[in-house]
């Protein structure tokens, strides 16, 4: 599943993520103690933090090239990916999962952003999408399968619930 929003990639923020990207790769996506995960503390709005930039470095060395440059959202001072990193290859997920966090290690998102992600879930399941799940504490979505793969009901759900889509995206991972 893709995110809605997108960023628009001026000359600097695309050479800035090239370079964080290629500083990644030689570093061989990651280093071997790096726990890796996105950053607790708001980065610079210009550039990726250095776990999400290695992510999406080891994603485009290992098999899914065209994976997209993560996105800014201003509203929580956080950097997204722009599409679920659970959509590229297992192949690829397996190779770059040393560079996630555990699952434990989510830090809660800003309570406002925590009930703006509830008033979405709360728009798309009362706009054709009866099975979106609320948030999780990190402010993901735990999507089953069925719900993985954009749909025309969820592209309705979505264009409906425009007006209370945060700026940054979603995230959200698979679950089963």
């Amino acid at each position: 599943m893709t995110k809605i929003t997108r960023a628009r990639r001026g000359p600097a923020l695309l050479a800035s993520g090239v370079m964080l990207a290629a500083g990644a790769l030689l570093a061989g996506c990651g280093a071997a103690g790096s726990a890796g995960g996105a950053s607790s503390t708001p980065s610079n709005s210009s550039t990726p933090d250095e776990e999400t930039a290695a992510i999406v470095a080891c994603y485009r060395a290992h098999g899914d090239p065209s994976f997209p440059d993560p996105v800014y959202d201003p509203g929580d001072g956080r950097w997204h990916f722009a599409v679920s990193p659970g959509t590229a290859p297992r192949s690829t997920q397996q190779a770059c999962q040393h560079l996630f966090p555990s699952v434990n290690a989510s830090p809660p998102v800003p309570q406002a952003r925590f009930q703006a992600l509830v008033r979405l879930a709360e728009c798309l399941r009362q706009h054709g999408v009866p099975n979106w799940p609320d948030p999780d504490p990190d402010g993901s979505y735990p999507l089953p399968p069925s719900l993985l793969t954009k749909t025309p009901a969820y592209a309705r759900a979505a264009a409906a619930c425009k007006s209370v889509w945060p700026s940054g995206g979603i995230d959200v991972h698979a679950v089963s």
